[in-house]
């Protein structure tokens, strides 16, 4: 079921969560460009975590074996 257009709740958590994955993958190219190993993998482990919550909590038809992301 898509998204609608009134509710405010979803569109706001899902524009804050894009917003994490975003300041996530920010810090994961400056931590490239630093060579800062410790913050990458800070940054790896926050957008990864992300990742696991969306599939944990936005994934329910699992699909065939091998579907699931």
């Amino acid at each position: 079921m898509a998204v609608q257009k009134g509710d405010h709740n979803k569109i706001r958590y899902i524009n804050l969560l894009m917003e994490n994955i975003h300041n996530s993958t920010d810090d994961i190219y400056d931590s490239l460009m630093d060579e800062d190993d410790a913050g990458l993998k800070k940054a790896l482990r926050h957008l990864s975590f992300l990742m696991s919550q969306i599939q944990t909590n936005h994934i329910h038809d699992e699909g065939p074996p091998g579907a699931r992301i």
